[in-house]
Order: C-alpha cells, then sequence, then structure tokens
C-alpha cells in the first residue's frame, strides 16, 4: 500500500557503526523518572508547527528530525523555528533528491531515507536551521520494546525519533490507538514528544498526535535518542544514572 493524503519516506532500519544501544550506558540507572506533567511535550506551540514538505516528498525523516529538533530547543528556551525549504536541502543533501526532476509523485530522486543515513551526515555535517548549524554530537539506539527505557530517553533527551510500519488508517486519526493487525501503508517517521496524562505524544504531518504504547509496541521497527549540542548544553548536567562520557565516545565511530 501507499500514502494517500500525506507522505511517508522513511526506508527499512539500517544499522551504522557509530549509532550505538543506549541501554549498553545505563548500568548505574536504578529509577525511571516521573513522567513530566502534561505540557512539557506541548513546548512548541501549534502555529509554529510546519508539514515541512511531507505532504508532498518523500521527507518523513528530514521533517521528524527538525521537528525534534525544535521541540528540543523550545524546552531548552532558544526557540527553533524550522522552514519547508530547510527540511527538503536537508533531504537533497542526504539522498540526492531534486525537487526540479520531476513533480510530486512522479519525480525518481524522491526515494525516502534511511534514519541512520541522516543521522550520519547530521553528525558529520550539522544541520541548517534559521541561518545556522546545528550540531548533532551523537546519537543512540533506543528499546523499542521496553516502556520503561523509551519514557526514561524521551524525559532525559527531550524526545525521541522513531522510525514505524505504519498504518493506512493513522493518515485519517488524530489518535493513533490502533491495535495490531492493520494493513501498513508504509515506512513513516515521527517524534515522540513526552507523555500527558492520558498518554504519549507524537510529532508527525505538522500536528501533534495522541498514541498509546500497545500503538507503539505494535509498529515500531526503529527509535533513537538525539544527542544535541543546544539539548546538552541547556541542561548543565549528565543525565542521572548515564554513562554519557562512554556514549559519546562510542559514538565517533561513523
Amino acid at each position: 500500500m501507499t500514502f494517500d493524503r500525506f507522505k511517508g519516506g522513511k526506508l527499512p532500519p539500517r544499522r551504522r557503526m557509530g549509532v550505538p544501544a543506549l541501554g549498553d550506558f545505563l548500568d548505574r540507572a536504578t529509577s525511571w523518572p516521573v513522567v513530566p506533567p502534561q505540557g512539557w511535550e506541548f513546548a512548541v506551540p501549534k502555529d509554529a508547527l510546519n508539514i515541512l514538505g511531507n505532504d508532498d516528498w518523500g521527507c518523513c525523516a528530514e521533517s521528524g528530525y527538525l521537528g525534534l529538533l525544535q521541540a528540543q530547543s523550545y524546552n531548552a528556551g532558544r526557540p527553533l523555528v524550522p522552514t519547508t525549504a530547510e527540511a527538503l536541502a536537508l533531504y537533497s543533501a542526504v539522498t540526492g533528491f531534486d525537487p526540479n526532476a520531476g513533480p510530486p509523485d512522479e519525480n525518481p530522486t524522491d526515494n525516502g531515507t534511511a534514519l541512520t543515513d541522516l543521522l550520519a551526515y547530521a553528525q558529520k555535517n550539522g544541520v541548517s536551521v534559521g541561518g545556522r548549524p546545528h550540531k548533532l554530537i551523537g546519537s543512540a539506539s533506543v528499546d523499542i520494546s521496553s516502556v520503561a527505557q523509551m519514557r526514561w530517553a524521551a524525559y532525559t533527551f527531550g524526545g525521541l525519533y522513531l522510525g514505524l510500519n505504519l498504518p493506512a488508517a493513522c493518515e485519517n486519526s488524530v489518535n493513533w490507538n490502533f491495535g495490531s493487525g492493520e494493513k501498513i501503508a508504509g515506512g513513516h517517521c515521527v517524534d515522540l514528544l513526552g507523555e500527558g496524562a492520558v498518554g504519549e505524544t507524537f510529532r508527525s504531518w505538522g500536528s501533534f498526535i495522541r498514541g498509546t504504547w500497545n500503538f507503539a509496541l505494535g509498529y515500531l521497527d526503529e527509535g533513537y535518542v538525539l544527542i544535541t549540542e543546544d539539548w546538552l548544553n541547556a541542561q548543565q548536567k549528565t543525565p542521572s544514572g548515564l554513562d554519557l562520557d562512554g556514549l559519546l565516545s562510542a559514538t565517533k565511530l561513523l
């Protein structure tokens, strides 16, 4: 199946050296944090959200990356508002996409992105938002079978960068609470921005969408924390229970 209203574009998971498992550096973690108050995930106002070209092009990985960077920036008190032009420029830089090669649905260069390819590019080159580069220090995969680890990771790093095999029904729903067995439209990249009183919040297609952990456990196929300069500088301390120096050292192996 293919997407109808919007676009996907996430390619199947691709393992890459330099993306270690977050759990390997959590030996000293003894407890998971209290879920933050509802509202943390909504730090970005709705009028600052942008679909970032993912209605026309298969740039969900780029849209998701910039969306998570935006969420981190608002929670860190230094708001960024990425643009469609910046998302498409990133798509071109990572994959060779050429918007002039043809219109949507007929463009031979619009082939989607492997999330780890984008992470490698962002770590090496930085990503331009608001006229300046924002460097990715490193990234780490999360255990997508562990709700506890994903909650801790989202809380600690300001959100998660996730890949799903997305059910077609999600295109017309504002509540992703589907159980297993749904028909899959294709690969899609979303952000997990936090968890309020009734469930977690995804950012996709320029909107906040409620979801359930059962949905996430049923359809996720990869997930990452993004260790950015903006986020760590704002925290001013090493996350409790995490061997951050060891983790950052492991991410140097591109």
